[in-house]
């Protein structure tokens, strides 16, 4: 017997896209499949395209969904409809390969703790790869698929969202172990800080190194979270997760990065105990009433400050190899003693 899947989609003003959309997670193989439909307080004609389409196929639950309620409550609206043990998601403008879904349950199926799997990503349409206005979401779209293995999600996770959420697939029992999604106003990513609580309650995030969906690129791709939102968000999960609070916290970056996740975790009342940099105009000067000391020094500050907490603070990727090394020569072990932030 096939394996029952949800797909849960939202819908905000997706008539020109909703068709080819809908029709690509409908093609697919090797599942007992439903499509829980959430239209999000749309303004267009997603809801007449989305009754012809359901008007066709028995699979498609139709849910409505206020414009007022967060995207993270429309989600739960539609989660609530979901009769599978398996939970799906996808967007109305993007397209999903027919055996992404049986390959992702399968991929669960074997890994009892594993909470949430995604496939490799690619930009659709295919001339956005070349196209110099979106070289920023290249990047970043090559830094996600490149995080594998449970492990390589877990390192990557703290520095930014390392699965794409609609090409996600979710252990619906882990979905409801930390509440399904939260119903914050925006600006808010709902979807990152699920991933945070998943893998804080002890859930494995992992990729398939198969690339099965193509999300597509328009006005809405680009995030309108900044640095400092998401900073704000992780704080508490790091405080949380690491016992924070009662460790000596060193920041290994002194600039806008350092500066930044340290603010963050003063509002958890967490404050560094000493501040590190290579930098030679950082070096010296001083940062929350803190003199900032030469990286040289971690050794040393591994050894004075017992059950010390390193956050490698750095913006740009080349550097966060670097901040890694360092830290792993003073001692620290990644996902016990130190992590990197960005």
């Amino acid at each position: 017997m096939a394996p029952s899947v949800s797909v849960l989609l939202p819908i905000r003003d997706a008539e020109r896209t909703l068709a080819v959309a809908l029709r690509s997670t409908l093609r697919s193989r090797g599942v007992d499949l439903e499509v829980v439909a959430v239209l999000h307080g749309c303004r267009d004609r997603s809801g007449e395209v989305l009754a012809r389409l359901a008007g066709r196929d028995r699979r498609v639950v139709v849910v409505e969904a206020d414009a007022a309620q967060p995207l993270g409550g429309a989600l739960e609206l539609g989660r609530a409809r979901c009769r599978a043990p398996w939970i799906a998601r996808m967007d109305a403008d993007d397209v999903m390969h027919p055996d992404r879904l049986a390959a992702d349950v399968l991929w669960l199926a074997e890994r009892p703790r594993t909470g949430a799997v995604g496939c490799r990503v690619r930009l659709a349409p295919r001339r956005v790869q070349a196209d110099g206005r979106h070289v920023g979401l290249v990047a970043y779209l090559a830094w996600q698929n490149a995080a594998q293995t449970a492990l390589e999600h877990e390192r990557e996770l703290w520095i930014e969202q390392p699965l794409c959420q609609p090409a996600t697939t979710f252990r619906g029992n882990a979905l409801a172990a930390v509440g399904g999604w939260r119903a914050v106003p925006a600006p808010f990513a709902e979807d990152y800080d699920l991933y945070l609580r998943l893998a804080c309650a002890g859930w494995s995030l992992e990729k398939r190194a198969a690339l099965q969906h193509a999300w597509r690129v328009h006005g809405r791709t680009t995030s309108k979270l900044s640095r400092d939102h998401l900073a704000v968000l992780k704080a508490g999960y790091l405080a949380a997760r690491f016992g924070l609070g009662a460790r000596p916290v060193i920041v290994c970056g002194a600039g806008k990065e350092g500066r930044r996740i340290a603010r963050a975790l003063a509002a958890h009342g967490v404050e560094p105990a000493a501040f590190v940099d290579v930098a030679p105009d950082k070096v010296g000067r001083l940062r929350r009433g803190l003199v900032v000391r030469h990286a040289d020094e971690l050794g040393a500050l591994h050894q004075e400050l017992a059950g010390a907490f390193a956050l490698g603070a750095v913006g740009t990727s080349g550097a966060r190899g670097v901040v890694r090394a360092a830290l792993e020569r003073a001692g620290f072990v990644e996902g016990e003693s130190f992590v990197v932030v960005a």
